[in-house]
């Protein structure tokens, strides 16, 4: 019969178990590994270096910023959506990178829940700081204590602690020639605290051993931020701009547009011609109006099914500006069935789903929006959405979105929030329901979705007779030990703390 472990022997494991512990323990329950300029969802999204001889000036700029030519500890590169400032800030990345002098990097990108969370910034720089630079490592498990046992592992000392405190706490390394001293800070704007980059702004600029290129449209409160104000005590910062450059967008046409026809000819034998011709390749560039973003939507397109020679004739067919495309492309789409719902759905999700968890939801509403019928639905969007087997439906630029419910923009193809957030709420409330009914575990999204969907539902003030009457047959079903049930399951899926950081519309109709 084995005995059972003694009190002593309990009491060394644990020791043990703490004395082990590192910052990067700490750390990894914030990590956010899709933010690192080459991680693989990053890959997924498209993200590439510059091409050949293009963005050369603002490359030298930065360049020369980064080997200190210039004081600044700081370089903020802006400019309008869609002129390529991640392409450039990944670019800056990828090349220090391989000199060994890049020491972290966060690319911010909206309503993704981790990539838009600015508590999630400092300790993802911080892990890859920690991992360069030993001597960081150090300072920072001398700050932190991780082996306190008073500590650790019943208290989490990342929970009680500032903006400006995980600042201090973590970027202290001793920085000099020999050490990465690189941070590149990708799309300030698409985080989803404003005030809290504001205030990452301000402790940067007093003073930090790190150089740190950040980039983002050029906003009122970001610029505002930057600007110098003798009496705040701030370092100076070197300010870049980012204009069209339509040098460039031909650049990149004739680069990606030439490996699609090499490939063409070689898959098909076509002949030797010139393709784009000179006056369809002008006119390509006149239409991007200087957005890469626009050249990188056609080029997609024009890479999809069937004839590049006839994609190319309907993308020039187009008036300039990003809109048009847009338009063409979703009309084209929305032939295919249940688009319509399937894309209002992903425009208004809480947080992106995968395809599997966007069809556990969307399925309430259509029998036949299975993983398959969702695919299908999407059949013409591969050129404007990133689609892949396990990963979010996500667009390749935040711009779709913008497009797609400003209805002064879109027109006919706006999505109304409220049929949208209706639909969402049925679709919810309507899994939670069923799933009670069978005994199972109600989908996760739903569970923390559906007060969300409902509030904004209601907030949008529109009279939807369909969906309310349908909501309303579902709220009559909702009892106390329905409430009870959701609650458990919200509590065990993210815990008390997400009952405290929850934010509804304000305005919510009696």
């Amino acid at each position: 019969m084995r005995q059972a472990p003694s009190l002593l022997t309990h009491h060394i494991h644990l020791t043990i178990t703490i004395a082990i512990r590192t910052v990067f323990d700490l750390l990894a329950p914030y990590f956010v590994q899709d933010a690192l300029y080459d991680s693989p969802r990053r890959q997924d999204e498209h993200a590439v270096i510059c091409q050949p001889e293009t963005q050369t000036k603002i490359l030298h700029d930065i360049r020369s910023w980064v080997d200190g030519r210039s004081s600044a500890r700081v370089c903020w590169l802006s400019g309008p959506a869609g002129t390529g400032k991640t392409t450039v800030a990944h670019t800056i990345a990828a090349e220090y990178d391989l000199r060994r002098q890049l020491a972290a990097t966060f690319f911010f990108w909206r309503k993704t829940g981790d990539r838009d969370d600015i508590r999630r910034l400092v300790p993802t720089l911080a892990y890859q700081i920690a991992q360069k630079i030993p001597s960081a490592k150090e300072a920072m498990e001398t700050r932190l204590n991780p082996n306190d046992p008073s500590r650790m592992p019943l208290r989490d000392p990342l929970s009680n602690l500032s903006l400006e405190d995980q600042l201090s706490t973590f970027l202290i390394a001793t920085v000099n020639p020999s050490v990465p001293d690189l941070v590149v800070i990708d799309g300030l704007d698409e985080c989803a605290s404003q005030d809290g980059i504001y205030r990452l702004i301000e402790w940067i600029l007093k003073g930090s051993p790190f150089r740190f290129l950040l980039t983002s449209r050029r906003e009122p409160g970001i610029e505002a931020s930057f600007s110098p104000d003798p009496s705040r005590g701030y370092t100076n910062a070197l300010v870049l701009s980012l204009t069209e450059s339509k040098c460039d967008i031909r650049k990149y046409f004739v680069e990606e547009l030439g490996n699609l026809w090499r490939k063409q000819r070689l898959l098909k034998g076509r002949e030797q011609l010139l393709w784009p011709s000179e006056s369809d390749l002008t006119k390509l560039v006149e239409q991007s109006e200087g957005l890469f973003v626009y050249a990188a939507t056609a080029v997609r397109h024009i890479r999809g099914k069937g004839s590049p020679e006839n994609r190319l004739e309907d993308v020039l067919k187009l008036h300039k500006g990003l809109d048009k495309l847009y338009i063409q492309v979703i009309e084209e789409a929305s032939d295919w069935d249940h688009f319509s719902t399937v894309m209002g759905g992903l425009l208004y999700l809480r947080y992106p789903l995968n395809v599997k968890d966007l069809s556990i939801i969307l399925h309430q509403l259509h029998g036949h929006l299975t993983i398959s019928g969702i695919r299908s639905a999407l059949g013409g969007c591969h050129s404007i959405l990133a689609i892949t087997n396990d990963d979010p439906i996500k667009p390749y630029h935040a711009s779709l979105r913008d497009f797609l419910t400003d209805q002064s923009r879109s027109q006919s193809l706006f999505y109304p929030p409220a049929t949208c957030h209706g639909r969402l709420m049925v679709a919810c409330l309507s899994a939670i329901t069923r799933a009670l009914k069978n005994g199972d575990h109600a989908p996760q999204y739903a569970v923390l979705s559906w007060y969300y969907h409902s509030c904004s539902f209601l907030s949008a003030g529109e009279e939807l007779e369909e969906l309310r009457d349908e909501a309303w047959e579902l709220v009559k079903k909702i009892d106390l030990s329905w409430v009870r049930v959701w609650m458990m399951e919200a509590l065990c899926l993210v815990g008390v703390p997400y009952l405290r950081k929850v934010k509804l519309p304000t305005k919510v109709r009696k």
